[in-house]
């Protein structure tokens, strides 16, 4: 019996190192799993708040503010610095502008005094769009806003490049034509979005914006300008939130008159030359009339690259149609002269150059007046 016992605690002792590394063992994995457990909660809560901010960010990127109270207010300032050119050819204007976009957001509200510095493309806005661009416009400052602590954003940008103008031309050189600047919010429809022209009260109350009063127009007036709030409508089954700067400016008409008018009456006073020349010296007669009228369609090439292709006529266009049929008739009349002097008529011939005169400058004085007046 005393030997049986004491194989048993030979056994017991022998198995008890055994014992203890197992239990260590054991506890080992149970830390083991406990921290997978932690660190995969730890995860998962990251996760989570990741999620949340991210949605929270786009939510704040891509809804507007303050949706279920209606339309969201954008005030806006729209400053024109320049008018660089009018071409009337290309149906187009070069302008250099600036504009000035203000709304409230109160999500990116903060704690802060100082007003942030916060990349367009992260923070909702009305996505404008220049609609009338005409070919590259260059924007000068970068694609930021400002946000204050109260969550006031503010947007600044400043464009120079051609926009397109449909220009009704029939009254040229006398028109006077609207100008327009337009802005369009994507994908924002007027019940979405309200464009309210801001007011700035620094040196002189403006609302919604100005224009300089010193431009790079010599041969334009501004006759005056206006800053409107109605949405674009491309077709009229669809309406978008925008607004527009409006000018009208007016052609100064005396560079046309002296520079182009007055030298193609003296083409025309040029032909009325044969007039004075007996009928009997046929060549002089016939050439003044023929280097007139070659003089006249030179010069009505160089007047084509002022006007574009249109189904119309211009006042422009009746005064040069009306000179060439003069300029021709004189030859005409020449040619008739001529036949009857060599055919014993001088009498007759005499007459017609003393009629003509006198009725050819009273038709030219008629056109001229026509032609602005009319």
């Amino acid at each position: 019996m005393n030997f049986f016992r004491f194989h048993v605690a030979v056994i017991l002792l022998a198995c008890c190192p055994v014992i203890g590394f197992t239990a260590e063992q054991d506890a080992e994995k149970a830390v083991e799993k406990a921290v997978e457990k932690a660190a995969e909660k730890a995860a998962e809560k990251a996760v989570e708040k990741a999620a949340e901010k991210a949605a929270e960010k786009a939510a704040v990127k891509e809804e507007r503010p303050d949706k279920w109270k209606g339309p969201t207010k954008v005030h806006y300032l729209v400053f024109v610095i320049d008018v660089d050119n009018i071409d009337g050819a290309a149906q187009s204007f070069v302008a250099n502008f600036f504009i000035h976009l203000r709304w409230k957001d109160e999500r990116l509200a903060g704690n802060a005094e100082s007003t942030r510095s916060i990349p367009l493309e992260e923070v909702w806005n009305p996505r404008v769009l220049l609609v009338n661009q005409g070919g590259i416009v260059r924007s000068s400052l970068p694609e930021i806003v400002e946000v204050g602590s109260d969550g006031t954003v503010i947007y600044r940008q400043r464009y120079v490049g051609p926009l397109s103008q449909p220009l009704e031309l029939s009254k040229f050189p006398l028109d006077e034509h609207r100008f327009t600047i337009q802005f369009a919010a994507v994908g924002s429809r007027p019940d979405d979005l309200e464009f309210i022209p801001d007011v700035v009260t620094d040196i002189e109350e403006l609302t919604g914006g100005g224009i300089s009063k010193q431009l790079s127009l010599p041969d334009w007036e501004i006759v005056k300008y206006e800053i409107t709030s109605h949405p674009y409508q491309p077709i009229a089954e669809l309406q978008i939130a925008g607004f527009a700067f409006e000018f009208i400016a007016k052609r100064r008409f005396i560079y046309y008159l002296l520079q182009v008018m007055v030298p193609l009456a003296v083409i025309v006073l040029m032909s009325w030359a044969a007039f004075w020349i007996d009928p009997s010296q046929v060549g002089s007669q016939i050439g003044v009339a023929t280097s007139s009228i070659l003089t006249l369609i030179a010069y009505r090439f160089v007047l084509a690259g002022l006007l574009p292709r249109l189904p119309y006529m211009t006042r422009m266009d009746y005064f040069t149609l009306g000179s060439t049929i003069l300029v021709f008739l004189a030859l005409v009349e020449v040619i008739s002269t001529s036949y009857l002097a060599h055919h014993k008529r001088r009498g007759l011939a005499r007459k017609i150059d003393h009629v003509s005169r006198v009725a050819f400058p009273a038709v030219f004085v008629a056109l001229f007046a026509g032609s602005l007046f009319i």
